[in-house]
């Protein structure tokens, strides 16, 4: 478990990005989301951050 996600919230995002094309897995710090990615792109996996919209 990368993110520490339930069975059902897991497979919540993972259909989020197979009908959407995206999900939102973490947030925080900007520090935080580069290491996720990091981790993201590690384990193979497509990734970016960007700012959230107020």
């Amino acid at each position: 478990k990368l993110f520490g996600y339930s069975l059902e919230k897991a497979t919540e995002l993972m259909l989020d990005v197979h009908h959407k094309g995206r999900a939102v897995v973490s947030s925080g710090s900007r520090e935080r989301a580069e290491f996720d990615v990091y981790r993201l792109h590690e384990h193979g996996l497509w990734a970016t951050m960007e700012h959230e919209s107020l």
